[in-house]
């Protein structure tokens, strides 16, 4: 029977003790630690856990997720340490002002600037903006209220056996969806608490056990420092991907385009070359208007843009300019963003490039001083044809 189906990998050796929780795995946890937590076999004196009460879920879970291998330890302890650490970071936020619960949404609710302000002296409470946490009424009756101190110094011995263990990185590496979990210990911690367990699940705790309140919260600063970003970076590369699939079905077709912009560009160049001498300005007008027609009727109909090349290219003999081969489309938006165009106009005055790349090729045809005026008569509908304004300047220089 295939013990992986349906559940998270688990990898062996040291260091290695990682799980990926599953949401019905969550689930069933978060379950079990309610059952558990009424059951006085596994509750100690003062309200708190026997240390054998995981070895409890570990038997609930066996029975209700059959085959997926969860063990007390390393992986209920493990997962249970991180749900406490969101939950006791969610309690502290709400203690605070401008924090509140959205009990449908299950996620606190506070404005975005109070919650980096509070993140710069509370670390551990980074990258939890936004995120339900489903548990927390759960949490909040099992371990909440009185249970605050008890817990602190829970998790205080929790951090410090990591640090002595060597297994810090290894919280990252354990996760769901929801944030990184995971904690490996090795079989002499098992089987100590295996013994606490049959002698009435005691505990005894000294001063020198638990580590300061400003120990901690260091300790707890380095670790949310080195997990902060990892939800962050999941979601930045979905949006990668998503731009890349974009990109991808942009570029199968620029290739034609290209070519024909580059023809295009060449007709451009050499009229605007040869309406500087007013002389030859009628008949530079009616051979760019001709390759305007021919590049328009090659670029709608889809055809082959090789075709575009070869009415150019008598051009190009008669005209023979001397101009550099340039990127019309990167130096125009450039030149807008030169201008000081915002962003939006910028992506809006791309958007009629891309349609009508006569209007590119007249923008960059004019002096420095006229071509924010041009984009934004162009932006306000102004020129309906770009070849009526290339008439009005030839007429100009008759």
């Amino acid at each position: 029977m295939d013990q992986g189906e349906g559940s998270a990998r688990i990898v062996r050796g040291r260091g290695r003790n990682k799980r990926k929780w599953t949401m019905d795995e969550d689930e069933e946890l978060v379950r079990a630690l309610c059952e558990v937590s009424t059951d006085p076999r596994f509750r100690a004196e003062g309200g708190g856990f026997k240390n054998c009460y995981t070895q409890g879920i570990e038997s609930l879970l066996a029975q209700r997720l059959p085959g997926r291998g969860i063990k007390a330890s390393p992986h209920i302890d493990s997962r249970l340490k991180v749900l406490k650490r969101k939950f006791h970071a969610i309690k502290e936020m709400l203690a605070s002002p401008g924090f509140s619960w959205d009990g449908s949404r299950k996620v606190f609710r506070c404005e975005k600037q109070r919650y980096d302000e509070y993140c710069k002296d509370n670390p551990r409470a980074r990258g939890m903006y936004g995120v339900p946490f489903p548990h927390f009424d759960v949490f909040d009756a099992v371990y909440g209220k009185d249970r605050a101190a008890r817990e602190v110094v829970e998790v205080s011995e929790e951090v410090t056996a990591d640090m002595e263990n060597g297994n810090t990185s290894e919280a990252e590496e354990d996760r769901t969806s929801n944030g990184p979990s995971g904690r490996s210990l090795d079989a002499t911690s098992t089987y100590k608490k295996q013994e606490r367990c049959k002698n009435g699940g005691k505990r005894k705790r000294t001063e020198s056990n638990c580590l300061s309140p400003d120990t901690l919260k260091d300790v707890r600063g380095h670790y949310q420092r080195a997990s902060q970003h990892v939800d962050t970076m999941a979601e930045a590369m979905e949006l990668f991907k998503d731009v890349h699939r974009h990109f991808q079905s942009v570029v199968q077709h620029a290739g034609a385009m290209a070519a024909a912009m580059e023809a295009f560009k060449d007709a451009h160049d050499q009229f605007q070359s040869v309406v500087q001498n007013v002389s030859t300005a009628a008949t530079a007008m009616e051979q760019f208007k001709d390759a305007h027609d021919q590049f328009r009727s090659i670029t709608q109909n889809g055809s082959a843009t090789e075709a575009v090349i070869e009415p150019h290219a008598d051009l190009r003999e008669r005209l023979s300019p001397e101009v550099p081969q340039q990127d019309a489309r990167v130096r125009a938006i450039a030149e807008m963003q030169k201008l000081g165009f915002t962003g939006s106009e910028v992506v809006s005055a791309a958007s009629v490039f891309a349609k009508e790349p006569d209007q590119m090729g007249m923008f960059l045809a004019l002096p420095e001083i006229y071509r924010r005026e041009y984009i934004l008569k162009m932006l306000n509908g102004m020129f309906t044809d770009p070849r009526i304004l290339y008439g009005r300047i030839a007429l100009h220089y008759k």
